[in-house]
C-alpha cells in the first residue's frame, strides 16, 4: 500500500509540475501579446530582402535576422521563419564611423560571451571591406569593434564571416572584389582572439573560375571577370567534412550558390569544387543552420532581382549536400 501510495504521489507531482509550467508559458504568451509582442505581421514570401543571415537563439527559441537599411542596420525576429516582425534599428552609425556606404551583408555570430555582425561598408576615401560590430545583446544596440575595416585596406573586399576551427582560433573568411582581381577570391586569415587585428598571411583558397560551373560577367562593359560573393563555412556534423558555400554566376548568367570541399578538412587546405550549383533558382548568398526543432536548413535570396528569402531544408548523403 506504501508503494502504491508514494507512486500516487509521485505522479501526482510531476502532473503538477507539468501543470505550472504550461500556465507560466501560457502566462508569458498573454504578456506578450498584450504588450504586442507576439504579433508577427511580415510574410516572409511578400518581403524582399538581400543576404538572409539567420541566427538562431536557442535560449529565447527566436529567429533574428539583420538587414541593410542603408545608412543604418534593421534588426527582425520570427518564432516560425514564416512570419516577421521589425524590433528596431540594430546598428545607427555616429558621424565619426568609417563606412558610409553600402551596409551589406550582415552575418551575425555568438563568440565568447558577445554577438557580433560583421557587415560590409565603404566610404568616398575608404575601399569597399568588412567592418565587426559587437553587442551583449542579439537585437543590438550594437557599436563599432573598431573604427575600420577589418579586411585589408588597400584591397576591395566584401562579404566577410566568422569561423572558429577546431582548436578555437578565430578565422575572418571573405571575398576579394573581382573588378579589382579580375578573377574574384576566396580568402582566410587569422584573427588575433579579440577579433581585433588580422595576425597571419591571408591564404587564397580559391579563384572563381576554379569551379567548372561557374561563368564570367561585364561591369561598365569594359571589364569581363568572374564572381566570389558570400563565403559560408559548414562543418557537417555526420561525416566531419568541411564544406563551403559561395556564390557567383553560372554560364547562363543566373546567380547560384556553389559548394567546395577542404582536402584535409581544415580551412587552409585545399578546396575540392563540386561541378554543379546547389540550386537552380537564379538565388545565392547561402548559410547553413539548425532550426529550433533540430531540422538542418539553408537560407538565400532568391531571385537575385527583386530578392526573397528562401528558407529549404538541407541534407548531407554520401559526402553531397542537397536542398529538397
Amino acid at each position: 500500500m506504501n508503494t502504491i501510495r508514494k507512486t500516487i504521489l509521485f505522479v501526482c507531482s510531476i502532473y503538477s509540475s507539468l501543470i505550472l509550467t504550461a500556465c507560466n508559458d501560457m502566462y508569458d504568451n498573454v504578456k506578450e501579446f498584450a504588450s504586442g509582442e507576439n504579433i508577427y505581421t511580415i510574410d516572409v514570401g511578400e518581403w524582399q530582402v538581400r543576404d538572409p543571415f539567420i541566427f538562431v537563439d536557442k535560449n529565447e527559441k527566436m529567429y533574428y535576422l539583420h538587414v541593410n537599411e542603408n545608412p543604418s542596420i534593421g534588426v527582425y525576429k520570427s518564432r516560425d521563419l514564416k512570419q516577421w516582425k521589425k524590433v528596431g534599428k540594430s546598428f545607427v552609425p555616429d558621424s565619426i564611423f568609417w563606412g558610409t556606404k553600402d551596409f551589406w551583408a550582415p552575418d551575425m555570430v555568438f563568440y565568447k560571451g558577445k554577438y557580433y555582425l560583421l557587415v560590409t561598408f565603404s566610404s568616398d576615401t575608404q575601399k569597399r571591406g568588412t567592418g565587426i560590430l559587437v553587442s551583449d545583446s542579439p537585437a543590438g544596440p550594437f557599436v563599432p569593434l573598431i573604427n575600420e575595416a577589418i579586411t585589408p585596406a588597400n584591397w576591395t573586399c566584401l562579404d566577410a564571416t566568422l569561423y572558429i576551427d577546431d582548436n578555437g582560433n578565430p578565422w575572418l573568411l571573405y571575398s576579394r572584389e573581382w573588378i579589382e582581381v579580375i578573377d574574384g577570391q576566396i580568402i582566410a586569415q587569422r584573427l588575433s582572439d579579440d577579433l581585433k587585428t588580422l595576425s597571419g598571411d591571408p591564404h587564397i583558397l580559391f579563384k572563381a573560375s576554379d569551379a567548372p560551373w561557374t561563368g564570367s560577367i561585364k561591369y561598365n562593359d569594359y571589364i569581363t571577370g568572374y564572381v566570389t560573393d558570400a563565403p559560408f563555412i559548414y562543418k557537417s556534423s555526420v561525416s566531419g567534412k568541411l564544406f563551403m558555400l559561395w556564390s557567383s554566376y553560372d554560364k547562363n548568367g543566373k546567380y547560384a550558390i556553389g559548394v567546395a570541399e577542404s582536402g584535409n578538412g581544415k580551412i587552409d587546405g585545399t578546396w575540392i569544387q563540386f561541378p554543379e550549383t546547389l540550386n537552380s533558382d537564379d538565388g545565392g548568398h547561402a548559410m547553413i543552420f539548425e532550426d529550433l526543432d533540430g531540422i538542418l536548413r539553408i537560407s538565400y535570396h532568391a531571385p537575385n532581382n527583386n530578392s526573397r528569402i528562401t528558407v529549404r531544408n538541407i541534407l548531407e548523403e554520401n559526402g553531397i549536400l542537397t536542398i529538397y
